[in-house]
């Protein structure tokens, strides 16, 4: 039987270079989030297991779940918190973190006064893998009543995680007025950027100033090199050219911005589309959505080798009508990237294969998606080499409902 199986999969493999259709092309999983359920995330363990999380909601409120997934099934769902005051949002996502000692992290936003974007990043640790929970915290103390959200990490050592976000205490005074594609906002000051690192018994230390103008509402993204951590995140300039920055801590500490890449993208209000970053020794891959100088939409990628002191383009995708929403991961000889593309009014998701020279080995459709906010961010998750795991939030009768799906030809 072995063998037949063998010949299955190489069979299966070939079709999928050949183009088969959409439909075979994603084999949905048994989602372990009920009805009401939305922004889904992938923590993958150092056991080679994966979590899935999500938030859920209730009655009053939300909860924030997880599930975690053994490579064939998701078992019990577990609780990290629940409230009746959250900010639940298809693009600021909460997230859950694994620390090299083992102790789990995870965040999510809580309001902290009456205007639409006043929110905070709370936080707990679990070191019994999510059976029980810390007392709730957060990475900041200014006390303002402005936004806290789009947070990222990266390991710090084996006791501890870097916890970078996007932070408002600047803009106390202001007030936005509107999220429409974007977010305009008249402010007394500017978003910054900001981090901090944590162990696992909860403690805040080394906080730090990433950047003291950055775009409003962009997920960051944060990974671990053998040099140091490095964050990408959309800047923001004086002249409102919103590109893709980098950072990077050194032994003398964290660098200044510099641009990933030359996009000239300038625009007037964010556009809540922040890049994808992975790391691997001195390697890094970050994509990003833009529209550049000429208005065209489109994603780039862009790697480095040097742990992110330069980089070098190597792709543009879904040009004309990317929608942007990128992830990235690593894939058996190189990587691959996820993004949405527009095409007659529906969003379709897009997956394509690099290898490690940066060629392009593969790219293909896998799904139909709600080209609106609902569809949220879909998430990728390469687990070992041998699975290929894609969650996105789905809508259907009863709202919305986190889907999870595995590649064909990818297991």
């Amino acid at each position: 039987m072995k063998n037949v199986r063998c010949y299955w999969v190489a069979f299966v493999a070939g079709m999928l270079l050949l183009g088969s259709s959409v439909q075979a092309e994603l084999r949905l999983l048994p989602s372990p989030a009920g009805a009401g359920s939305l922004a889904p995330t992938w923590t993958e363990l150092a056991d080679g297991r994966a979590v899935l999380s999500w938030l859920e909601r209730l009655a009053e409120g939300h909860a924030f779940r997880f599930a975690v997934f053994d490579g064939e099934h998701f078992g019990t769902v577990g609780e990290i918190a629940r409230g009746e005051h959250w900010f639940a949002n298809w693009a600021d996502m909460p997230g859950l973190f694994e620390l090299d000692n083992g102790a789990w992290l995870a965040h999510w936003l809580v309001k902290s006064g009456p205007a639409t974007y006043a929110y905070d990043v709370v936080m707990a640790v679990s070191t019994d893998r999510g059976q029980t929970w810390s007392q709730p915290f957060s990475p900041h103390d200014d006390g303002t009543q402005t936004e806290h959200g789009f947070v990222s990490y990266f390991r710090a050592d084996d006791e501890r995680a870097g916890v970078v976000w996007l932070d408002g205490r600047e803009t106390a005074g202001g007030g936005h007025d509107g999220h429409a594609d974007g977010h305009h906002h008249h402010a007394a000051g500017d978003m910054t950027l900001r981090a901090a690192v944590i162990d696992s018994a909860g403690q805040v230390s080394e906080p730090a100033l990433l950047d003291e103008r950055v775009c409003d509402c962009c997920q960051t993204a944060s990974a671990m090199t053998e040099a140091g951590p490095v964050v990408v995140y959309r800047g923001r300039s004086a002249g409102e050219i919103r590109d893709i920055r980098i950072v990077r801590r050194l032994e003398n500490g964290w660098t200044d911005p510099v641009k990933v890449h030359e996009d000239g993208w300038r625009i007037q209000a964010c556009p809540v589309n922040g890049p994808a970053l992975i790391a691997r020794d001195s390697e890094l891959v970050a994509a990003w959505f833009t529209l550049g100088a000429d208005g065209e939409p489109r994603v780039e990628l862009a790697r480095s080798r040097d742990a992110g002191a330069s980089f070098s383009h190597l792709a543009t995708l879904g040009h004309g009508q990317a929608l942007g929403r990128v992830d990235l991961t690593w894939w058996q000889d190189g990587f691959l990237v996820s993004w949405l593309d527009q095409v007659d009014g529906a969003a379709r998701l897009h997956l394509v294969h690099f290898n490690s020279d940066g060629e392009l080995l593969l790219e293909r459709e896998l799904a139909a998606l709600d080209a609106g906010r609902v569809s949220g961010f879909p998430r990728l998750l390469g687990l070992g080499d041998q699975q290929l795991l894609v969650a996105w939030t789905g809508s259907g009768s009863a709202g919305t409902q986190v889907s999870v799906a595995r590649v064909a030809g990818s297991e």
